[in-house]
């Protein structure tokens, strides 16, 4: 069997690969965008490690690679059509990649939640589950934009010194999350800044008597398919406990809104104790589908 490093130019195969390996096993996954595929070749953070199988000319399956020298972290995405029969050899190979490139680094795999031969290959390999993501979904139906209390604004992102105030908050927001490690604002702003389904009209800063207290930024990873997408979304510390998450939510919906979008997504970590899910339920969330993230338990 052929194998190789992807380009830009297989992007439209390797979209539908994904779409082949997904659909089959939920059938509310929603198609990829490009932008998926994009950002694997690319790379997340650092320079990553791409393969592709062929067989009869066709990509039958994909292993993306993504280190984070900073976070000494390996993020691995696995796509194949079913039936593949060569699946173990795929994920032998990123084993083999993570051990002797990034020796005593993290090696993080995810995969759908209903997918059980993936789950098999990680679990016998000495994986085990180590967090639930749900991707969630909420009509939208001429949302408005909220009235904003006395000394809040909310603006569009554009300048650099806001690029900068995002960054500072962001820091601070996700703090206390699961896998959290600060990272310096020179590395940060490029990848927010650049992200192929990046929508500059729909990053937002929220601040309360002039200081920075929060941030919704809304991609067009769903746009393909007539929907908006909230990517990021936080609240400053000293600034919880006050409704400006919900705030920032329903501004998100109204932007969304705004473009004659469907539907808007995000997903969330189960496990976050902010009271995020509890939030999202709230205002109208249900869950669309789940992703499993695993690791190999440390001593």
């Amino acid at each position: 069997m052929e194998t190789r490093e992807p380009t830009l130019d297989d992007i439209d195969e390797l979209r539908q690969l994904i779409d082949s390996q997904e659909s089959a096993l939920d059938s509310k996954h929603k198609p990829a965008s490009a932008s998926w595929p994009i950002e694997l070749i690319r790379g997340h953070n650092d320079a990553p490690r791409n393969r592709v199988w062929i067989e009869g000319g066709r990509i039958v399956a994909w292993a993306s690679v993504q280190p984070d020298e900073h976070r000494h972290r390996v993020e691995i995405e696995l796509f194949r059509v079913p039936g593949f029969s060569a699946f173990a050899d795929v994920w032998e190979w990123c084993r083999v990649l993570g051990d002797e490139e990034f020796h005593d680094w993290t090696l993080w795999p995810t995969a759908n939640y209903r997918d059980e031969e993936m789950a098999d290959l990680f679990t016998s390999t000495g994986f085990e589950l180590l967090r639930r993501y749900h991707l969630l979904t909420r009509p939208l139906s001429g949302e408005d934009y909220p009235v904003l209390p006395a000394s809040t604004s909310i603006d569009l992102i554009t300048t650099d010194e806001d690029f900068a105030d995002w960054h500072r908050a962001h820091q601070d927001a996700f703090s206390q999350h699961f896998g959290f490690t600060p990272r310096p604002a020179e590395t940060w702003i490029p990848h927010f800044r650049d992200y192929d389904g990046v929508d500059p009209d729909g990053r937002f800063l929220l601040r309360v008597d002039g200081q920075v207290a929060g941030f919704v930024s809304c991609t067009n990873d769903n746009a393909h398919e007539n929907g908006g997408f909230v990517d990021v979304l936080g609240v400053c510390h000293d600034f919880q406990g006050r409704g400006l998450g919900e705030l920032l939510l329903r501004w998100a919906f109204a932007y969304c809104a705004s473009r004659s979008f469907s539907d808007v997504d995000l997903a969330v970590d189960t496990g976050n104790s902010s009271g995020a899910l509890g939030l999202y339920s709230k205002v109208g969330f249900t869950t669309l589908s789940e992703y499993h993230l695993y690791a190999r338990p440390t001593d």
